[in-house]
């Protein structure tokens, strides 16, 4: 038998309470109601809440004061914010806020069944925070305000969507935003990465295939295409699409239409397409190997995401972020960081980006345990000051130096810089760095940020 969970609905409107009461009640949960914001905090202090649902705005208190409040428990206490419709910039505060997601109103109720079983579901800790579409969608720089906004504009639209940006960014994070935020968010998200799929399989794996189509095709299949309808689907890595499969692709986004391999008869789907890439999509139109007319018609939004480098003000936020997430998954009580190692931690190239960013808090908090990261923590590349690089001699230290990380380290940095100065203009930044732009994208591709 599922254990009863207790959920705190905050809301100043007595119709809102009583639907999601009527929901908790089907699935069996214990409810709580306050109509207020000062009431909401007094009954999450007093306890024995494992879940809170809480406008946004309220008399007295808001929900993101509702948000902060339950972060400080112990443990914390997940909390889900009701936004009204299309209301982004809100739903945007409220996670960096760290709440554990949005709900738009009017909302689904099966959307709302299935995020608070998600959250509360049998065996997890009270609590324990869950990542979420746009959580880590974290930072005040103006480049990362300029892609929110662009969010904001074209999430509730069916225009498709280019997402471009280095390996490791948040491409998908941003994608998986654009979904939740649109009126196909009770619809699935399906993601398929191109660059993992096959050549040989890329067309099954996106339109699906009939029974007999090929050699080992044994019974029908249904592709992501059609897994995604009513909903969003994310072709990342769009750039690895094999060209046989290019004119399909189009076909499907011009007709909302497709014909499963070795099928013969249509089948429409409603779906939007968001695709992803960190490569020239120009450059390979130029070459023959991308369709210029694909690009065209998935390059109706673009978006950029900046790579990590270059809005580095963003770093103490980002650190702070997973930080606390890992605390939270992995039971630890890790305080925070020393002033020396977030200056390293800014001071960073980063060619991973956010991604190497998040794997490294990780693994810093999760050995760490229950005290503050110092210095000798991070790995040796991060140990090493730059700036001894930048004397005319080099002093060995005693100790010795990791001489190719150390290398490797100050070529990133000296990269990340010229092309921060030039703009991304790589032709530019070769030239800063006297090389040739081939030498400088054959380096950006070893490091996957080509």
């Amino acid at each position: 038998m599922k254990p009863q969970r207790c959920v705190l609905i905050a809301d100043d409107e007595v119709a809102i309470q009583k639907a999601l009461g009527r929901v908790m009640a089907r699935l069996g949960h214990e409810v709580a109601m306050a109509s207020d914001g000062v009431e909401a905090v007094t009954r999450l202090q007093a306890g024995g809440i494992d879940l809170c649902i809480t406008d946004l705005l309220m008399p007295k208190l808001g929900g993101l004061d509702v948000v902060k409040a339950a972060r400080v428990l112990d443990p914390p206490v997940p909390v889900v914010v009701l936004t009204g419709q299309g209301g982004i910039d809100d739903a945007v505060a409220a996670l960096r806020a760290g709440a554990a997601d949005f709900l738009s109103k009017p909302f689904h109720v099966a959307t709302v069944e299935e995020l608070v079983t998600t959250l509360l579901r049998e065996g997890a800790t009270p609590g324990r925070r869950r990542e979420l579409p746009g959580a880590a969608v974290v930072g005040d720089h103006p480049a990362m305000r300029l892609v929110l906004d662009r969010v904001a504009q074209i999430a509730d639209t069916d225009a498709s969507v280019l997402i471009r940006g280095e390996t490791g960014t948040g491409k998908e994070v941003i994608a998986r935003l654009i979904h939740t935020s649109s009126g196909r968010r009770a619809g699935p998200f399906v993601a398929v990465n191109m660059a993992a799929v096959p050549e040989a399989l890329a067309e099954s794996e996106l339109f699906g295939h009939e029974k007999g189509a090929f050699t080992g095709a044994d019974r029908a299949r249904t592709g992501r295409f059609a897994a995604a309808h009513d909903g969003t689907l994310f072709l990342d890595e769009i750039g690895d699409l094999p060209r046989a499969v290019q004119a399909k692709l189009l076909r499907a986004l011009q007709e909302r239409e497709l014909v499963p391999l070795g099928g013969s008869d249509p089948v429409a789907v409603n779906v939007r397409v968001i695709a992803a890439t960190h490569r020239d999509l120009e450059a390979m139109v130029r070459q023959g190997s991308f369709r210029e007319d694909l690009f065209y018609r998935l390059d109706v939004i673009p978006i950029e995401v900046p790579p990590l480098r270059n809005r580095r003000d963003d770093i103490p936020a980002l650190c702070e972020h997973f930080r606390h997430d890992v605390n939270l998954r992995e039971r630890r009580r890790v305080p925070g960081f020393s002033p020396s190692v977030m200056q390293r931690l800014c001071s960073y190239g980063w060619p991973g980006n956010v991604r190497e960013l998040e794997n490294l808090i990780e693994r810093l908090v999760v050995v760490a345990g229950d005290r503050a990261i110092d210095l000798p923590d991070l790995p040796p590349a991060f140990r090493t000051e730059v700036r001894e690089l930048e004397r005319d001699v080099l002093d060995l230290p005693s100790t010795g130096v990791d001489l190719r990380m150390l290398l490797s380290r100050l070529e990133d940095r000296l990269i990340g810089q010229a092309l921060e100065r030039t703009g991304g203009n790589k032709g530019r930044a070769a030239e800063l760095l006297g090389l040739n732009r081939t030498t400088l994208v054959e380096k950006l591709r070893r490091r996957n940020v080509a």
